[in-house]
């Protein structure tokens, strides 16, 4: 017992001021040593700790973080305080504390100790510095300069706050310098900054001067403001990011900026190819009661015909688009092709073969009549109907006014002929009436004279009275056809000029039937004396007619159709003379009936 207590007491003799063997600070073996030897030991690793610096990263971009911004202090004495503290607690776990520190180590660290609030406000500075919005990034034209702009694109960026204090709390305290990453939720550039400046680059190359479109002869030069006006930026998918920007022109701006010039430039009209046979068939045909046409070949000529060219601000458009993308400063406009109603090719294939039908009506010279059946004649001449068109004479001429030259002749108005302008034409939709019947197409619309005319076919002749009264027939071949009209002072031809669908069309005239007698109305008049008369309209009985039309149709086969007609008693107009047989003789009248 007495041994021990000796043993123990020389323990703590020795230890009395030292730290316990086997003890390390900071790395440093510091046991046996007094506390003055250990601040000496010590102190280089805590000078060297207040200077180590930790280097954050981001983008490319060093944050250097000093122990000393954020009020970073080694607390020496209680370092110290600590290491010595070893084997001084209290017995009597001391007493095996120090026995095992012969054979046992222990290691303290230093004491270390940042500014809480100034750590705080170097984070928050950093993150401020480093977290932004998202920018898509831009190329903008300005319009007024045709200048450009760029606008760079970024990702968006937030600093994780709490992972950056950590990580700069177990950077400070420990050893040496570092180099960490700052920890930040981040995404890409939506478009790549050199997609942007490669088109800033075009667009000041599109900007740089005039562009001239050309087409034959004519040029329209469009000035770089033009341009600017023309061009937008337009995001699409592509480019390094999966989005790109690109320059395009829109439809819209070409209308806007070249819609009121480019089509006076540029356009061209299309032209229908025409055809071209004589006025004169090349036989004639004049049936008035039973008879039979058939087709006789004829020669029809095409003449003419062209595409046409128009502007269009869409085909434009995208022309532009290509164009300035790649720089060019000139180029032939791309026009929209316009298909005339008949082109060349397509003539060919309707041209006409035959004249199909004709028909020649007579009359006698000098009359005011036949200068409007004339007028009306050279009107019509030259009309094409394709197939399945209707043909309607009213609808070629429009109404036969004096305004247009036609004069004032004999017209049936109210079962009585007076003069009006335009008289006399029903004529002319008699011939025309007959060249159809002949040529075999379907019949649509006419109407018979009232009362029966002797020039005229009988139940095979129409009138004419615009708008109502009409001659209209369909073309149901399978070519064009071509009405040629001709005239002379005594006679009036229509013939239809086209591919046959007859071999022969004929007309059978029946006997009048279901005659019925005229009236007659006797009017005074003071222009003659008593017992005088003068008859102004001679009578003509009422009766029916039926005409049937045969035709023989080519490949086989027949159509007949019967037509009846019912003509109306032309009322007899008997003027009596009441004048006294003293009377003197009136003024003569100038005005002379035309009929």
């Amino acid at each position: 017992m007495l041994l021990c207590a000796v043993a123990i007491a020389s323990l703590w003799f020795v230890q009395r001021d030292r730290a316990l063997p086997n003890t390390e600070l900071a790395g440093i073996a510091v046991g046996n040593m007094t506390a003055d030897e250990i601040r000496t030991a010590v102190a280089p690793v805590a000078k060297e700790r207040v200077a180590d610096e930790t280097v954050f990263t981001f983008e490319g971009e060093e944050f250097v973080l000093l122990p000393t911004d954020v009020g970073y202090e080694v607390d020496l004495d209680a370092t110290i305080a600590e290491a010595m503290a070893r084997g001084r607690q209290g017995l009597p776990g001391d007493l095996a504390v120090r026995v095992r520190s012969y054979r046992t180590s222990a290691s303290y660290p230093l004491q270390e100790r940042p500014d809480q609030g100034a750590l705080d406000a170097w984070i928050t500075d950093l993150a401020d510095r480093l977290d932004r919005d998202e920018i898509r990034g831009d190329v903008e034209i300005d319009r007024d300069d045709a200048s450009v702009s760029l606008i760079s694109s970024q990702g968006l960026v937030v600093v994780d706050r709490e992972e950056l204090r950590s990580i700069a709390l177990d950077a400070l305290v420990a050893p040496g310098a570092e180099e960490l990453v700052i920890p930040a939720a981040t995404t890409q550039p939506l478009i790549a900054e050199a997609e942007l400046v490669a088109l800033q680059e075009r667009l000041e190359r599109a900007f740089e001067g005039p562009f001239t479109f050309r087409s034959g002869d004519e040029e329209l030069v469009l000035e770089p403001r033009d341009l600017a006006r023309l061009a937008e930026v337009v995001e699409t998918e592509g480019g390094a990011t999966g989005t790109t920007l690109e320059m395009r022109v829109t439809s819209e701006n070409v209308e806007e900026v070249m819609g009121e010039v480019a089509p006076g430039r540029f356009d061209v009209a299309a032209r229908n190819a025409t055809y071209s046979a004589n006025r004169t068939p090349p036989s004639g045909f004049d049936a008035q009661s039973d008879g039979t046409y058939r087709p006789v070949e004829a020669s029809v000529s095409i003449e003419g015909g062209r595409l046409g060219a128009r502007f269009d601000a869409e085909t434009t458009a995208t022309q532009l688009t290509e164009l300035l993308r790649e720089g060019a400063r000139e180029a032939g406009i791309r026009l929209e092709e316009v298909e005339p109603d008949l082109s060349p090719e397509r003539a060919e294939q309707l041209r006409p073969t035959h004249a199909i039908g004709t028909f020649t009506t007579y009359f006698q010279a000098g009359g005011v009549r036949n200068e409007n059946i004339a007028l009306l004649a050279d009107t019509v001449d030259g009309t094409l109907v394709m197939p399945g068109e209707q043909f309607s004479i009213n609808a070629i001429s429009g109404e036969r006014t004096c305004e247009k030259g036609y004069q004032p002749a004999g017209t049936i108005v109210g079962g009585e002929l007076v003069d009006t302008c335009g008289g006399g034409t029903s004529q002319f939709g008699t011939t025309t009436f007959n060249a159809a019947f002949f040529a075999g197409v379907a019949l649509d619309d006419w109407r018979a004279h009232s009362w029966y005319i002797s020039r005229y076919p009988m139940g095979r002749e129409a009138t004419l009275s615009f708008p109502v009264l009409d001659v209209k027939w369909t073309n149901t071949t399978d070519g064009a056809i071509l009405v040629k009209t001709a005239n002379t002072s005594t006679s009036v031809t229509v013939t239809l000029y086209g591919q046959p669908l007859a071999t022969a069309v004929s007309a059978t005239h029946g006997s009048p039937t279901a005659e019925r007698s005229f009236e007659t109305d006797v009017r005074t008049t003071s222009s003659l004396r008593q017992g005088q008369e003068n008859v102004i309209q001679a009578g003509a009985v009422g009766f029916t007619v039926r005409v049937t039309r045969d035709v023989e149709l080519r490949g086989g086969g027949e159509d007949s159709r019967t037509i009846t007609t019912v003509y109306v008693p032309q009322t007899r107009i008997v003027e009596r003379g009441s004048r006294s047989p003293t009377a003197p003789e009136p003024d003569e009248d100038d005005e002379q009936d035309d009929d």
